[in-house]
């Protein structure tokens, strides 16, 4: 009897709670602390509690508990076993999901109304999927700082665990009648590189074979060539009556130009004229920009006080601000060689370790590489790539003869889900197949806004998945629908959180493999390094499903620039092909900034890639005295 009236559960004692509290109430609980046998920490509606367990403590991180009373101001709990929690629900949803969630949220600081509570449950009771991948999401959620909404959890859900990006991509073609058209779009790629040939056909159910957009002609047909000559003349007046500085244009080939209709020449001339004409200009002025900078952070350093070195840093960073903003964002990267590019990050990565330097009271060695970069960049010169000019005026003609939304998806889908034949991989390349993908759309559509830029329609996957989600209720416009959800929710995961130390973003990259879209999953966790992504400091997994290799994983890991590789692949033959790749990879990596420790080979285990994959939603940090720790 005195043992029952000591577990009574009266106001005064339930008060020292954080929580209100039934004798017979069950809570879900993680495990935070064990103390003892029968004691431990626990957390409880996001709050650490100490508990007693009548009978043992359970194995799991997470249970539910049973409320038995309270002891020596100690809760008395009992571990409550999955099928009685259950039984314990109200309506169909068990009480244990909605105190999962909602601790979830609490954890990240996201409190609960009624209504979000509502949302929450819909959620459980509709979404596809397992109750850990539900869980999953909506940790996902917590973690970008997001608020409870129907959009919020159906995209980031889709995203995660519905299907990938490439199949839900190949669905809504095949539905469109284009994945046919997709496969000979690269063939014709291929014979427009290598020959100078390229046709294009307009993508209309009924005339596919009938209407060229872009005709090829012969090498007998000479009758053209006084006038091409002259067009080229006219490109290159433009291109030096701008800035004085000559421009070769070894990308015009008369027999090349020969293949542009009549009616478009003039339209098409008179384009890249001005484009190559602005874009040497502004690279001529970008490149006196840096100078100046570069030219004052070297006097500052010649003169030794410490007040003068914090001012020449601070040039250093204005310099590497704009050299990552010309590569990203400067149109004359569009037309520039590869050669430029890696000469660009190469000296962003070595103003990187100038600035290094005068952070740990080396001026002489920062004043030393500061000269070095001067220099590289003085030398520079504006030369665009014949490749890049190729297919920029090939989009401009194809343009022109699109009507309809699934015209232009065709088109974007075959300039997007392949990289153009003859152009090396780059880092604007992989920008801007994210920016035609639609990862930017947003973005793009706001800052002409805010810059009063021309009415435009942007040119990009999402957009046209918009327009064709738009149409007669049907079957397109569900798939239209399930694609943007898929995109919407990579977005919102790779939503960038000024506030967090720790960045996490997620894509699922479409590719044009062996006539199939196949989809590349990239996790990358890096540092928030004063707004921006830290690459010095980050880590970048890619996973690929293929039919003929199985799973294949890259992981990059890279701390303090020090950068490790792995290859992750249980097929035999595709790791002897790739071995032989190794140096290549290597100097690429070390030629843009990467000290590269090493590159191993390791087997694929499925567990462990599941354990990876899950591991997304959950970023670990931990300090430590030579860095940082990523887990992704």
């Amino acid at each position: 009897m005195q043992i029952r009236n000591d577990w009574i559960l009266n106001e005064s004692m339930t008060n020292s709670f954080p929580f209100s509290l039934k004798e017979g109430e069950t809570f879900f609980a993680t495990m935070k602390e064990k103390l003892s046998n029968h004691e431990a920490i626990v957390t409880i509606k996001g709050q650490d509690v100490r508990v007693h367990f009548q009978g043992e403590i359970p194995n799991e991180e997470q249970f539910a508990v049973k409320i038995i009373g309270i002891k020596d101001h100690v809760l008395q709990v009992q571990a409550v076993p999955k099928t009685v929690a259950k039984e314990a629900a109200t309506g169909s949803l068990p009480v244990s999901e909605l105190e999962k969630a909602e601790q979830i949220l609490l954890a990240q600081g996201i409190r609960l109304s009624k209504e979000e509570k509502a949302i929450l449950k819909r959620f459980f009771e509709k979404a596809k999927g397992t109750l850990n991948e539900k869980l999953e999401t909506i940790q996902a959620l917590a973690n970008k700082k997001l608020e409870v909404t129907e959009l919020h959890l159906q995209s980031i859900h889709e995203a995660l665990h519905g299907e990938p990006f490439g199949e839900v991509l190949t669905q809504l073609a095949d539905h469109l009648d284009l994945l046919p058209h997709l496969q000979s779009s690269k063939e014709n790629n291929r014979d427009f590189v290598d020959t100078g040939k390229r046709m294009f056909n307009s993508q209309t159910e009924t005339d596919l074979d009938e209407k060229k957009m872009f005709h090829s002609q012969t090498e007998t047909d000479l009758l053209e060539k006084d006038q091409s000559i002259s067009q080229k003349d006219r490109i290159l007046a433009g291109a030096e009556a701008t800035n004085g500085q000559q421009t070769e244009l070894p990308y015009w080939n008369e027999e090349w130009a020969r293949s542009i209709p009549v009616q478009a020449k003039d339209i098409i001339v008179k384009t890249v004229t001005e484009k190559l004409s602005q874009a040497a200009l502004d690279f001529k002025k970008l490149q006196i920009e840096m100078n100046k900078k570069l030219e004052n952070a070297a006097l500052l350093l010649n003169r030794g006080q410490a007040l003068a070195r914090q001012q020449a840093k601070q040039f250093v960073e204005a310099v590497i601000h704009t050299l990552d903003r010309a590569i990203l964002q400067g149109e004359f990267m569009l037309f520039t060689d590869m050669k430029t590019e890696k000469q660009m990050l190469q000296a962003s990565a070595k103003l990187a370790e100038a600035k290094q330097l005068l952070t740990e009271g080396k001026p002489s060695d920062a004043l030393k590489i500061v000269n070095e970069v001067k220099n590289l960049l003085g030398g520079l010169r504006f030369q665009p790539a014949d490749v890049k000019v190729k297919h920029f005026v090939s989009a401009l003609h194809l343009n022109e003869q699109e009507t309809t939304p699934k015209q232009q998806l065709l088109s974007q889908l075959a300039k997007t889900l392949t990289l153009p034949l003859g152009e090396e991989v780059s880092a604007r390349n992989t920008f801007e197949q994210f920016r035609q993908l639609g990862f930017h759309h947003e973005k793009d559509v706001s800052r002409a806004l805010l810059f009063k830029q021309p009415a435009i329609e942007p040119q990009n996957i999402k957009a046209l998945l918009m327009k064709l989600s738009q149409g007669e209720p049907g079957m397109i416009v569900q798939q239209a629908e399930h694609a943007l959800a898929n995109m919407t929710g990579q977005q919102l995961l790779s939503k960038f959180e000024t506030n967090q130390h720790t960045q996490t973003m997620f894509y699922q990259l479409p590719l044009l493999m062996q006539g199939k879209i196949e989809t590349v999953n990239i996790y990358l966790n890096s540092r928030n390094d004063g707004g921006k992504l830290d690459w010095e400091n980050c880590s970048l997994y890619f996973l690929l499903d293929t039919e003929k290799y199985g799973k294949i994983g890259i992981l990059l890991q890279a701390l303090e620039r020090n950068l490790k590789l792995t290859i992750k692949t249980n097929n035999v033959k595709l790791t002897e092909a790739l071995k032989s790749l190794t140096e290549m990879a290597k100097e690429n990596l070390e030629a843009i900034g990467y000290n590269v420790k090493g590159i191993t080979f390791a087997k694929m285990n499925e567990q462990e890639e599941q354990e990876t994959v899950a591991e997304t939603t959950k970023t670990k940090e931990t300090n430590s005295e030579k860095g940082y720790d990523w887990t992704v």
